[in-house]
Parts: structure tokens; sequence; C-alpha cells
């Protein structure tokens, strides 16, 4: 009997070492994502954008990226599945803010 306590004992501490340990690593991403996006700049998609035009006018910002290399930063840092973009539609692009 006493060791039927001790499992579930331990399992109730495994629980609680858990749920506090995600939700630490929930708001340590959460605070990592925030502080990155504050240092790039956003844009505004204009009608007849493409990922590829903007990262032809973005080019003299960022020489150590090919535009591919734009493309695939813009793609995962906006959880973009596709290269289709809309108007009006916001983009974080791998710009630093100027300060």
């Amino acid at each position: 009997m006493n060791m039927q306590a001790n499992h579930k004992t331990r399992g109730l501490s495994f629980i609680i070492i858990f749920c506090i340990l995600s939700v630490v690593l929930f708001f340590t991403l959460t605070n990592t994502v925030a502080a990155d996006q504050t240092i790039y700049k956003e844009v505004t998609v204009k009608h007849g954008d493409s990922l590829w035009s903007i990262a032809t006018d973005y080019k003299d910002e960022t020489p150590r990226l090919t535009k591919q290399a734009f493309i695939d930063w813009v793609k995962n840092e906006n959880g973009l599945v596709r290269d289709q973009i809309v108007p009006n539609q916001k983009l974080i692009i791998p710009v630093k803010k100027n300060k």
C-alpha cells in the first residue's frame, strides 16, 4: 500500500514539474519572438508586390543575403507556407529598424 502512495506522489510531482517547465518555456519563446520582431522592419504589402520584388527593393540593405535567402527568411519569420502574399498584409523583413 505504501508503495502505491509513493507512485502516486512521484507521478503527481512529475506532472507539476512538467506543467511549470511548459509555462516557463512558453513565456521564454513568446518573449524571444516579440523581441525579434521589434528590431526588424515591418512592411505593408502593396498591390503588385511579391516576395521577389520586396527582396529586390531591399537588396542594398541586405547584401549578405541572396534573394532566395531573403524570401526564405521572410516566409519562415511570418509563418508563410507559400510565396503568395496579398495587399495590406504586414510582413517582417530581415532589415533592422532605424533607431
